[in-house]
Parts: C-alpha cells; sequence; structure tokens
C-alpha cells in the first residue's frame, strides 16, 4: 500500500509538471542546481580531509546540524503545502497510523530535498574514508541523521496544522516565519559576530561545537568523527541521543497526526462583516474603478499573501545600511527609498493571479480593461506611496544628507509607478500559481518558481529601463553633488512616473478586454495545483 501512495504521488507530479513546459523548465533546472550544489559539496568534503580530523568534525557536525534545523523549520513555510501526501487526503486509504506516517516518511525522503538531503549525507563518505572506524560509524548515522530531518519535518508539519487550524493561525505562523527569513541575512551576519566577539573574549569555537554536537540536530552527524578520534563512550553516547531523538519525534507526530484524524482542524472560520460596514467601498470613490480600488486595497491591507510582500521594505534600509558596514551617512543609505520603488513597483505583477477562481465574477461585471487596471493600481500606490515617503524621509534624516532627498523621491516615484505601469500590462497577460487564499502564503508548486523568477525579472528590467532618465539624473546629483540634477531628478520622477503608469493601464486594459476568458481558463486550470 506505501509502495502504491508513492507511485500515485509521482503520478500527480509528472501530471502537474506536464501539464506547464514553463514548471517542467523550472523543475529540471532547479534538479540541475541542485546536483550541482552536491557536487560542490562532494568535492569539497574530499579536500577537507587534509585539513585533519578536527576540522573534519566540526564541518559535519555543523552543517548536519544545520541541514536539521533547516528540515525543522521548513514544516513552518510548508503548511499545508504538500498536496499530495496531506494526511486528509490519506485517510479515505486503508492504511493505519503508522503505515501512514510510513508512506508520508517515504514521500518525504524520495523528494527532491529529500533525496539532495540523502546525497549530502552519503558525500560524507568521501570525507571519511580517510577513517574507516568513522566510514563504519556513518553506515548507521547517515541513515538516522537523514531520518531525524525527515521526521522531525513532518512531525512540525503536523503540529504547525493542528496550531493552523484556525486560519488566521496559520497565516499568522506563515508570516512570522517569513519575517525570520527576510532577517536571516541580518540574524547570520549578528550570529557571525557574537562567535568573533566569542573567540576574542577566550571562548574556544571548539567548545561551541562541541555543545552543538550534544544537541538532538547534531549528535547522529558528530559520531563518525568521535569515533576516529577515539572518544568512544562520547561517540556511543551521541548515537543514543540521536536515536532517543528519532524516537521521541515518531511518537510526538504518531500522537498529533492520530488525534487530528479522529478531529481534523477546520479549515476555516468564516466571519461575516459588521452590518452595514462598507469597509474600504464605503471611502473610495464609486463605480467600476471605485470599486475595483477598494477591492483591491482590502486584498493589501487584509489578505497576508499580499501584506507579507510589504514586510521587505523595513528590511531595505537595513539591509543597506549592512552592507554599508553601519555608516548611516553614505549616499546609498539615503537611498534606500529608490530599492523601496524598485522592490514596491513590481510586486502586483500578476495580480490577477492571487484572485483565484474568484476572478470569474469580475468577467461577469463586464468591468472595462482600463477601469480594473485603474482600479488595481491606485490600489497599489494607495499602500507604496506612503511607503516609499516614509522611508525616504527617514533614511534621508537619519543621514543627515537632505540635498539628497530631491533625488531619492523623484527616482523612486519614478520606479514605484513604472513598476505599476508594467505590471499593469504583465497581470492582463500572465498567470502564475500562486496560493490560493487563506492558504499558507509560502505555498509553491514544483518548477513554478523558476518561471515566476524570470517574469519577475523581466518587469524589474522594463520599469528601470522606463525610468532611466530619472535614475541617471539621480545618479548624476549623488556623483556630483549638484542641488539642480537632484531637482531634475524629482521633476523627471513625477512627470515619468505616472506617464509609464498611465501607459501601462491603457495597453494593460486593452490586454485585459482580450484575454480576460483566457486569463480565467488558465486559473481554473491551476485550481487545486
Amino acid at each position: 500500500m506505501v509502495a502504491t501512495v508513492l507511485r500515485i504521488r509521482f503520478r500527480i507530479l509528472g501530471n502537474t509538471l506536464a501539464r506547464n513546459p514553463w514548471q517542467l523548465v523550472g523543475f529540471i533546472v532547479g534538479s540541475l542546481s541542485a546536483l550541482w550544489l552536491l557536487l560542490l559539496a562532494g568535492v569539497g568534503l574530499f579536500f577537507l580531509g587534509n585539513l585533519g580530523l578536527d576540522a573534519a568534525r566540526a564541518t559535519v557536525t555543523v552543517a548536519g546540524a544545520v541541514l536539521t534545523l533547516g528540515w525543522v523549520v521548513g514544516p513552518v513555510f510548508a503548511a499545508g503545502v504538500d498536496t499530495t501526501l496531506d494526511p486528509a487526503k490519506l485517510a479515505p486509504f486503508p492504511l493505519s497510523t503508522t503505515r501512514m506516517m510510513v508512506a508520508i516518511t517515504a514521500g518525504g525522503a524520495t523528494g527532491i530535498p529529500g533525496i539532495a538531503t540523502t546525497l549530502g549525507a552519503l558525500a560524507t563518505f568521501a570525507l571519511w574514508w580517510r577513517w574507516p572506524v568513522a566510514a563504519l560509524a556513518a553506515i548507521v548515522c547517515v541513515p538516522v541523521g537523514v531520518a531525524v530531518c525527515v521526521v522531525a519535518s513532518r512531525a512540525v508539519a503536523s503540529f504547525a496544522a493542528g496550531l493552523g487550524g484556525r486560519r488566521r493561525t496559520r497565516e499568522l505562523i506563515a508570516l512570522l516565519a517569513f519575517v525570520v527569513v527576510i532577517f536571516a541575512s541580518p540574524l547570520i551576519l549578528g550570529i557571525l559576530s557574537l562567535v568573533r566577539l566569542a573567540a576574542r573574549s577566550g571562548v574556544q569555537l571548539d567548545g561551541i561545537v562541541e555543545a552543538l554536537s550534544w544537541t538532538p540536530i547534531g549528535a547522529a552527524w558528530a559520531v563518525p568523527g568521535d569515533l576516529a578520534a577515539g572518544a568512544v563512550v562520547p561517540g556511543v553516547l551521541k548515537l543514543l541521543i540521536a536515536a532517543a531523538t528519532l524516537a521521541v519525534l515518531w511518537l510526538l507526530w504518531h500522537r498529533s497526526l492520530a488525534s487530528s484524524l479522529v478531529a481534523p482542524p477546520a479549515r476555516s472560520s468564516a466571519r461575516g462583516g459588521k452590518a452595514g460596514a462598507l469597509g474600504w467601498f464605503g471611502v473610495v470613490p464609486t463605480g467600476p474603478v471605485g470599486a475595483t480600488w477598494g477591492r483591491s486595497l482590502t486584498y493589501w491591507l487584509k489578505d497576508l499573501r499580499y501584506t507579507r510582500q510589504l514586510l521587505i521594505v523595513p528590511f531595505l534600509p537595513i539591509a543597506v545600511l549592512l552592507y554599508t558596514g553601519f555608516d548611516l551617512t553614505t549616499p546609498v543609505f539615503a537611498l534606500s527609498g529608490v530599492f523601496v520603488g524598485f522592490f514596491l513597483g513590481v510586486l502586483p505583477y500578476t495580480d490577477v493571479s492571487f484572485d483565484g477562481t474568484a476572478f470569474a465574477t469580475v468577467v461577469q461585471t463586464g468591468i472595462s480593461g482600463r477601469a480594473d487596471r485603474a482600479g488595481r493600481s491606485l490600489a497599489a500606490a494607495s499602500v507604496g506611496l506612503p511607503l516609499l515617503v516614509v522611508a525616504t524621509l527617514v533614511t534621508v534624516a537619519l543621514s543627515g544628507r537632505w540635498a539628497l532627498l530631491p533625488a531619492a523621491l523623484g527616482a523612486g516615484i519614478a520606479l514605484l509607478l513604472a513598476g505599476y505601469g508594467v505590471s499593469a500590462v504583465s497581470s492582463a497577460m500572465l498567470i502564475v500559481p500562486t496560493p490560493a487564499s487563506g492558504d499558507n502564503p509560502f505555498k509553491r508548486v514544483p518548477g513554478a518558481t523558476f518561471g515566476m523568477f524570470l517574469a519577475f525579472l523581466a518587469c524589474w528590467v522594463a520599469a528601470v529601463a522606463l525610468s532611466s532618465p530619472a535614475l541617471v539624473a539621480a545618479i548624476v546629483s549623488v556623483v556630483t553633488g549638484s542641488a539642480g540634477a537632484a531637482w531634475l531628478a524629482l521633476a523627471l520622477g513625477v512627470v515619468i512616473g505616472p506617464a509609464v503608469a498611465a501607459l501601462g493601464i491603457t495597453v494593460g486594459g486593452r490586454a485585459f478586454d482580450t484575454r480576460a476568458p483566457a486569463l480565467l481558463a488558465r486559473l481554473r486550470a491551476l485550481k487545486g495545483v
């Protein structure tokens, strides 16, 4: 029965990729990228042995712990993502809870992440062959380490699904995870700084690695190195820690899964609005443009699929600050608002995709393409423009370079509105797989990421090209210190930005009028993917 479930899983994956050539291309590119990284890891491990046993032990332990931690954190992003081996979908099959867990574990181990993890773990033999005792121990420890990764991810996913029975809770978990992701770089830099500080303070890094090797995430990976170094007792104890970790995770997952199958969590909590309250529909003008404006503005402010994209705004100035060595006075930091405009402008590049099959209602209203494009662009600008202005004022004030304020505002406005113009066209032509309303915002379809990246990149290039006069003027003002160039950038920005946005609404409106039925058909085809 487990083999049957796996065959069904791979048949669904194959059918999903066969329906969209771009997803297939993305799947192939992603697989080749993983193979390339694995090849690099194998070569690196082979030559790492030349540095001695201590370096080998530390590297494998730390890398294994990070790998396990990634599998533990991953389900937070992937809660509800595995649509093929979702326990709720397996419930009708004549499977006991234990056999279902075996099937899900096998499915996780045979997916792309599982295969990559297994191959990466096997690559440690390219290192341990110099120490036969370690190689023999790895025969046992590698399967245990991989099993801990897979079972931990499934156990955490099961707990997340239980916690996420309520839609809002599930979305907040995903949003919290996204915050962790976008601040991962600063966190890593901060951790590295702490490690350097600890080293300067006399704390040996070997001690940190040794402590990590006694934790559930690092124990299995540390055993071969310990045995090769002659530390038999610590090696055996760490192997027991790894085995106990696997057993405890399995038991906790079994209990959580059994409970969820008996009383599955509610998929959503429908809640009606307050009687007589029109929300943003009571604020924006009436008519087709106003109705679309109000509906889209509600999405931007209440739908976490949109909100999570806006979290990039506070991260951008911080990222610039990190890469400038925490120097607040640099012109690059003062121009952080330009980067905000650069990223925010193309966020709605596939806005129609987020409508899902509800787009049928939009088509049924007979709204003109120009009105739809205008309403969606106004909603995006209602959120994006205030964020751009605030980010620009704050970063310029912190840098003390008020002379660059016109240049920063002009270039930022040009990029933002030009991006909206490009998005008005692209979203009338492109449909990409996106999470449905209420799903985890991080839901992804295998192979879809590559196609989305290409479309995103094309929109960026177009937005930069169309707003280039304002960008050039801003750069000239930074390089020469010319106040005239800074004000010219502002003038060009407030002219070019709205002009490109209006042109995009016109062109995109015509495309929308022609392609709306095809967009709806494409959305229906993607339903359930």
